[in-house]
């Protein structure tokens, strides 16, 4: 839905705007990505704290456990598996935040 969204506006801007309608919408869409990425960064925290956790509990940084994990060394343990889970949806919530950080001017 947010995509059909995103097209009725392109569709509006490209219509041409007057000068406030440019900065109303320019400055609403900065600020609704400004709040994006503030949540990204708070689920990006959640993430950390859980992989401290498996950290703490398995004496392994997350990095060394994914390269382990990777080659089948870690077993079929179900916390081996949320870890994997856990930083993986790290790395893309980086990624997300990173996207939007590098394109909000």
């Amino acid at each position: 839905m947010a995509i059909e969204y995103a097209k009725i506006l392109g569709k509006y801007v490209s219509e041409g705007l007057s000068e406030n309608e440019e900065v109303f919408i320019r400055e609403t869409l900065k600020k609704l990505i400004e709040q994006e990425i503030e949540m990204l960064e708070k689920e990006k925290e959640q993430y950390k704290r859980e992989m401290e956790i498996f950290k703490s509990k398995y004496l392994l940084k997350s990095d060394v456990f994914l390269k382990k994990f990777d080659r089948g060394e870690m077993g079929d343990d179900l916390d081996f598996f949320e870890w994997y889970a856990c930083v993986d949806s790290y790395n893309r919530v980086k990624k997300r935040q990173k996207f939007l950080m590098e394109n909000v001017r």
